[in-house]
């Protein structure tokens, strides 16, 4: 009887320790939240778990904001508030929170903008007593490209929406008839958030220029075999065709339709070629190794 008794305090300690791990685990579970980012193609949004130590709701604003501004521990995605982009202040009215970005959130364009829109939104939702966001930009609300208030989002505003402007416009830059300045041309690109942003208007330039008056840049055959873009840098990697270069143009206007385009899009300032996913060297009489920023000369509209 003794040992049958020992073996049922035993027993009963085991559970009563086994339920407690399982409280401290389900208490953990439930105050961890996830923190929203852009994945890797700029297509879509992933999120990591964080587990604040702020309480009340204007101290986990306080918190999120902090991390949401930090480099995300996976590497290959894109922080929510991209470089250059300030919230100069915050309020919450009832169930709002109300951001106040700075003007360069006007420069975000796009798909891109409805991303870290979205990330954003996602993330504060999660709040206990916050349902509703709301942003400002120098004070006055945000305009989509209709010239209409965003007004208040809610997390669910962006199951269908993220992915609904399908139809993105694009700058991209051509040769011109003697090829040795670019011509821009505004088009509309199918967008459907599979490849990314970049991706497609690459593409776009490999592809050829349907518009009278403009001419390839690419010569037939180059593929574009990765891209990616990190830090406000953009690593475009084609094979070794792209060196083959076409004859009536010159390398600055084969090298800056690729540039100048890239650029055009937003969280871009440099553009790195690779070859056969290594850094490039030569480009017949230009050294293709060295970070490109846009050139704004080798427009025929500056000339």
């Amino acid at each position: 009887m003794k040992r049958v008794f020992i073996a049922v305090i035993l027993l009963m300690a085991a559970l009563f320790t086994s339920c407690s791990g399982n409280e401290r685990d389900a208490d953990k579970l439930k105050n961890e939240y996830q923190i929203y980012y852009i994945d890797s193609k700029s297509s879509g949004i992933v999120s990591e778990g964080y587990v604040p130590l702020g309480e009340t709701k204007e101290q986990l604003v306080t918190e999120l904001l902090e991390v949401m501004q930090k480099e995300p521990t996976n590497m290959i995605y894109k922080k929510a508030i991209p470089e250059g982009v300030t919230i100069m202040d915050y309020r919450i009215v009832d169930e709002q929170l109300i951001l106040n970005f700075d003007t360069k959130y006007s420069e975000l364009k796009g798909i891109a903008e409805v991303l870290y829109r979205a990330t954003i939104v996602k993330t504060f939702s999660q709040i206990p007593g916050i349902d509703f966001v709301l942003f400002n930009v120098n004070g006055q609300p945000l305009i989509d490209s209709n010239g209409n208030q965003i007004g208040l989002m809610t997390a669910e505003f962006f199951i269908e929406n993220t992915g609904a402007e399908i139809n993105y416009k694009v700058t991209l830059y051509f040769a011109n008839e003697t090829g040795d300045l670019l011509k821009k041309t505004r088009r509309n690109i199918f967008y459907t958030g599979i490849s990314s942003i970049e991706e497609l208007v690459i593409n776009q330039i490999i592809n050829g220029p349907t518009e009278v008056g403009l001419y390839a840049t690419v010569p037939a055959g180059t593929t574009l075999l990765n891209v990616s873009t990190k830090e406000s840098i953009c690593y475009v990697d084609f094979n070794e065709k792209f060196l083959e270069k076409l004859p009536d143009i010159s390398d600055d206007v084969a090298i800056y339709s690729i540039v100048n385009t890239l650029v055009e899009l937003p969280g871009i300032n440099k553009v790195q070629f690779h070859i056969n996913g290594k850094p490039a060297q030569d480009f017949q009489n230009t050294n293709l190794g060295v970070l490109f920023e846009r050139n704004l000369t080798i427009n025929e509209e500056n000339q």
